[in-house]
């Protein structure tokens, strides 16, 4: 049984310094796991990258000046409507599953997406769309069907890529191993916009599974390449399809539907756009002795 004495002492003693070593404790181990949390988040979204193993300077639209050349040109060549203005210009990645290097023209009156050839430098064809025809505009990440293969067949691509990279830089450590090498199925990791004026109507079978069928009723963009690859916000615009995507809801936001959802790559296959896509035939780009 304690004195008086003892319970003098017990009642002197100052249990805030304890509490406070505590809370440091508890403040630091929470700090520690914040920085963890952080640092995964941070490697998951390097490792999203699309695009992150590709030589920016082998494509040609790289280059100083070259696209707002192809633009000026564009446009002077296409505008035949003096009351018709620019709303806004781009180069962008147009897919059906399979990626091409596209001049996009916004004008207050249509929308051109034109293959422009950046060895040469000149316009080689273009579509032209009346904006008045567009009753829909969807803008939303690129998926597949639930029970396309494309995934894996990515995945397995991208994994043999990743080990022929590490081979050429000879980085065979465990941490390049674990980091780059990833042989699961593998999304888009992209979102994209969606410009309909099919009011509604599904496609024909002839077309639908056709990749070479001309007048789809819709065109599908995404960001280009390069636009992973430029320093500063004002460079990377004209590459962003989210820029174009913000244009068309400022200017047609009252005239067409917008909408955000998904957009379904009809794509269940897709060894023909696996082949197209990893070697980017869509873009012109400087490959070995020869450049197309």
């Amino acid at each position: 049984m304690l004195d008086h004495n003892q319970l003098d002492e017990v009642s002197s003693v100052n249990f805030e310094t304890a509490t406070l070593r505590i809370s440091n404790k508890e403040d630091n181990e929470k700090t520690q796991e914040a920085s963890i949390t952080e640092e995964i988040k941070k490697d998951s979204s390097v490792l999203s990258v699309p695009y992150k193993n590709i030589d920016v300077h082998t494509f040609f639209s790289d280059r100083d000046e070259v696209v707002e050349r192809a633009i000026k040109e564009c446009w002077e060549t296409l505008a035949t409507d003096q009351n018709d203005e620019i709303i806004g210009t781009w180069l962008l990645t147009d897919l059906w599953d399979t990626e091409k290097e596209r001049v996009v023209l916004l004008t207050k009156n249509a929308l051109y997406t034109i293959k422009y050839d950046f060895i040469s430098l000149k316009l080689l064809e273009f579509n032209r769309v009346p904006m008045i025809e567009v009753d829909t505009i969807a803008y939303g990440e690129l998926e597949y069907p639930k029970t396309s293969i494309a995934p894996r067949l990515n995945g397995l691509a991208e994994g043999v890529s990743s080990v022929i990279h590490c081979a050429v830089r000879q980085q065979w450590s465990s941490l390049a191993l674990k980091s780059e090498i990833k042989f699961e199925p593998r999304k888009r990791n992209t979102f994209g916009v969606k410009i309909m004026w099919n009011k509604g109507k599904p496609l024909s079978l002839d077309k639908k599974w056709n990749p070479f069928a001309k007048r789809i009723p819709w065109v599908t963009y995404t960001s280009h390449p390069l636009y992973w690859h430029k320093s500063t916000r004002e460079e990377q615009k004209r590459f962003d399809v989210d820029d174009f995507h913000d244009s068309l809801m400022t200017h047609f936001n009252m005239q067409c539907e917008f909408t955000k959802s998904q957009i379904i790559i009809e794509n269940y296959l897709g060894l023909g756009a696996i082949l197209h896509n990893r070697n980017s035939l869509g873009f012109f780009r400087v490959r070995g002795k020869v450049s197309f």
